[in-house]
């Protein structure tokens, strides 16, 4: 599948899915993205390509293991991991094991709607639940961290 944007897209809130004339929102193109299996292309109202996806967007094999050998699975317990940029690459976050942790496929892709808060002290990273889990919580190192 091929999601494309132009910047008015951008600006509007959606994205099209390529020979069709389906839109989907941008929330959920950003969603697909997170998986690593989307390059991302943005193009004007001509149709000049006018943003390309950083090349280092995705963790290279060397950091994926590195980043699984610390974390040992999800720092949110699950089983199907995925990494997660901390500080999300469209903010600027580096393709970094300091900034990466395991996630399995859920935490990963509802992570800006669950509540659930990570931070890296350190280069290590801390996890923060919910209110509605813990409503007096504070950030704690996860508990399958390898230090």
């Amino acid at each position: 599948m091929v999601v494309t944007a132009t910047v008015d897209d951008l600006d509007h809130g959606t994205a099209r899915i390529e020979r069709t004339h389906a839109t989907v929102p941008s929330a959920l193109a950003h969603r697909i993205a997170c998986t690593g299996a989307v390059q991302k292309v943005v193009f004007d109202a001509n149709g000049r390509i006018v943003n390309l996806g950083a090349p280092e967007r995705l963790f290279n094999a060397h950091q994926r293991r590195a980043i699984s050998a610390r974390d040992g699975g999800c720092i949110i317990p699950a089983a199907w991991c995925e990494i997660h940029h901390v500080t999300e690459h469209s903010r600027g976050g580096p393709t970094h094991t300091d900034n990466g942790v395991l996630l399995c496929w859920a935490h990963h892709h509802g992570l800006d709607r669950s509540g659930w808060q990570i931070m890296m002290r350190g280069c290590v990273p801390l996890v923060k639940a919910p209110g509605w889990y813990e409503p007096h919580g504070a950030f704690r190192p996860v508990l399958n961290h390898r230090t």
